[in-house]
């Protein structure tokens, strides 16, 4: 071969591995330290257990993270490097798309640059999450989708597809139009096609996971998924389906403006115009792929604007990338004035001008809002929240950590998923035994719930607040506390005979008509050197509400120094 056509791809390759080093770099310095919000501390949990998380499962990253888990350093550390990494090799696979369409190396950089350094992909990248493994697979996927020219490349095609369904259900809407695009364009045939359909399966058997650990007795097992009708289930996160397609119609457009305006702040909104030009670009030139990325395009959006769930943004992965791709086949007519004085001083500044909104570096606030609360209980006592964001670290904290482990603390609503009150048997035998009856007669209604059987809502809420009242009758003596919205109605039917008094960032449930107050001087929550997530702030605010509630309480009960200090504590959130 001549040393010119081997220099292209050196060049090439080194071009990869400056721009892989330079963002797992910028990713690193930005990481967070330690457990974050939403599903952080779960996810950590579950990898480190080799156990099974939320729906749907997860398989493929929970068989993955365990590995990063378990190698030296710090497992939640490792998992949010883990993460990282997956976003950096997504952005090589983008590269070498986008250098595929564009045949211009400094096009394919500003590209990845605007990719790796975007708000939905940054932010996700520099915290354990299921997403930036799902930004891999699109990418993959895409680029396998350039390659399609033989049956080997179509059969691996349909297995990364099987394999990405096993992560996360929202790339069914890149998976499916590929799939199409596969069939009529690549053209297989019948038996080709059904050697393909055996690679997609084959992929997605890795679902099997879910159901051979909770037979195992994994301890975290979220789902119970011990037959084929609970793996369903599972799968397809049937407890969340009460929040798609629900919406009315002016949910859906209000959803819709928010999916523009954050798609356009993710392309630094000037360059949609080009974006949108690449669709007509493809349409003189390649019309299929044209129709593939508008049916992927339109799929995700109207997928997503359907979901109502608040963290509803990583949902709009493909469609973020779609554009992307688009925006490379724009590029193809103005690839000559495309050069590195050009290109290099727009890829520099993206990653600056996001930074303060992405970083999560020396970012403590998830795991110290989860210490502060567990601090403030003492020995043996009893901790209800219904806030996740508290729980999900606190889960971390307990099985990893080894710390407060003497405390038996509730989600209050996973009360209402049969399978935690299997895990809470395990997890706590003596707390679960003196109160059995009251669970074992809430159960009966509960598995009627789950398997769509006829019940009673009236029977089975009256059962529920019978269960959570045992739980406070059986610990009241070591202490019972909440953490939760005032409005819960819920807790607020619990004992309401009790006083409801404020200790720390918990509500102490009580007989008694006053307590010693909790003691400030172990109060270590500081605010983040930045706030840049709006649950963040969120939470900040709960803790400035429990703050005032507990100045309020020691200036009522005569304790003004104290008040004074707890005063200090909220100017400084």
């Amino acid at each position: 071969m001549p040393s010119s056509q081997i220099a292209l791809p050196l060049r090439r390759f080194g071009i990869i591995i400056v721009v892989l080093a330079s963002i797992l770099t910028v990713y690193l310095f930005s990481l967070c330290p330690d457990v974050y919000t939403i599903d952080s501390g779960e996810l950590a949990t579950v990898s480190y257990t080799l156990g099974i998380a939320h729906p749907t499962g997860y398989p493929l990253y929970t068989l993955i993270s365990y590995f990063f888990a378990h190698i030296p350093g710090e497992p939640i550390r490792n998992l949010n490097a883990l993460s990282a990494l997956f976003s950096a090799a997504a952005a090589a696979f983008l590269f070498l798309i986008s250098r595929h369409v564009t045949r211009n190396a400094y096009a394919s950089v500003l590209i990845v640059s605007l990719f790796a350094f975007s708000p939905i992909i940054w932010r996700m990248s520099v915290t354990n999450e299921v997403y930036p493994l799902t930004v891999l697979f699109s990418a993959i996927l895409i680029f396998l989708l350039f390659r399609l020219e033989s049956d080997r490349i179509y059969y691996l095609l349909l297995y990364v597809a099987g394999l990405s369904l096993t992560n996360h259900m929202m790339v069914f809407s890149l998976v499916l139009p590929l799939f199409l695009y596969a069939l009529f364009i690549h053209r297989p045939g019948l038996h080709k096609t059904i050697i393909g359909l055996l690679f997609l399966f084959l992929g997605l058997s890795l679902y099997m996971y879910l159901m051979t650990r909770t037979m195992g007795n994994a301890k975290y097992a979220w789902g119970n998924t011990e037959n084929l009708q609970r793996l369903l289930w599972h799968m397809t996160g049937k407890q969340y389906q009460i929040w798609m397609f629900s919406s009315s119609p002016a949910e859906v457009l209000t959803n819709l403006a928010g999916a523009a305006k954050f798609l356009l702040r993710n392309l630094l909104y000037i360059l949609i115009i080009p974006s949108v030009y690449g669709f007509y670009v493809l349409y003189r030139k390649d019309r299929a792929k044209l129709w593939l990325l508008l049916t992927i395009l339109v799929l995700n959006i109207l997928y997503t604007i359907n979901y109502s769930i608040p963290d509803i943004e990583a949902y709009f992965i493909p469609s973020f990338i779609v554009l992307l791709v688009s925006l490379a086949y724009a590029m193809v007519n103005f690839s000559k004035y495309l050069r590195l004085f050009v290109i290099l001083p727009i890829a520099l500044a993206i990653p600056f001008l996001n930074y303060r909104s992405c970083t999560l570096r020396d970012n403590y606030f998830a795991v110290d809002l989860a210490r502060a609360n567990m601090s403030s209980l003492p020995d043996s006592s009893l901790f209800i929240t219904t806030y996740w964001d508290i729980y999900s670290p606190i889960m971390y904290l307990r099985e990893i950590k080894k710390e407060r482990t003497d405390i038996v603390v509730i989600d209050k609503e996973l009360l209402r998923r049969t399978w935690y009150l299997k895990y809470l048997e395990r997890e706590y035998p003596d707390f679960f035994r003196s109160t059995r009856q009251d669970i074992e007669a809430y159960l009966i209604e509960l598995m009627k719930f789950e398997y769509d059987r006829p019940y009673l809502p009236h029977v089975i809420q009256s059962r529920f607040l019978n269960m959570i009242e045992s739980f406070v009758d059986a610990k009241t003596q070591e202490g019972v506390y909440i953490a939760s919205s005032p409005q819960d109605m819920d807790l607020n039917a619990i004992k309401p005979q009790y006083r409801r008094l404020p200790y720390g960032l918990a509500i102490r449930i009580t007989p008694d008509s006053t307590i010693d107050p909790f003691d400030f001087n172990r109060f270590l929550l500081k605010r983040p050197p930045v706030v840049n997530d709006p649950r963040q702030e969120y939470n900040m605010q709960i803790v400035r509400g429990m703050l005032i509630a507990n100045i309020n309480y020691l200036v009522r009960t005569g304790r003004a120094a104290k008040a004074a200090k707890v005063q200090a504590i909220l100017n400084s959130l």
